[in-house]
Formats: C-alpha cells, structure tokens, sequence
C-alpha cells in the first residue's frame, strides 16, 4: 500500500464486515496471508481491491474476493 502505508507502520483496525469503496480493508488471502488493500468495487458478497502503489500490479487485483475474507477497515495509522 505504498505510498499511503509503509512497512512497519503500526495501523488500528475496526474488526467489521461493514466496508465500502474505497476503504482500506486487512483481509485474509490464501496466497499472501494477512494483506492490506483498498476497495475497489463491492457487489453482493464478493468485492475486488486494489493498491495505493499505482507503478505496481498484484494478481490479488484481478480476483473476485469474498467478504468473509475481510477481517476489518482500518481506523487510522499510529507512525
């Protein structure tokens, strides 16, 4: 999530299925582990996301995500 997010930064995380576009969200991937992301669209049950990093593209981008997935948005950074 850079630019917004860094490693190492330290963020509060409202543990909540509510989310909308454009929120940042921590969901869970069976690939990457725990990972942070922004909403991109949500439709029913399923949402897609994407990084603040736009010179950078992951594969997580083109895949539909279930909300069951989403484990909280994040509230704000600490530093």
């Amino acid at each position: 999530m850079l630019p917004t997010y860094k490693p190492n930064d330290y963020l509060v995380c409202l543990k909540t299925k509510n989310i909308n576009v454009n929120d940042v969200i921590v969901m869970e991937t069976n690939d990457l582990g725990k990972v942070v992301k922004r909403v991109k669209s949500i439709s029913g049950n399923s949402l897609k996301i994407l990084g603040d990093n736009k010179s950078y593209h992951s594969p997580i981008y083109d895949v539909t995500h279930y909300l069951d997935a989403v484990i909280g948005r994040v509230v704000f950074k600490l530093f």
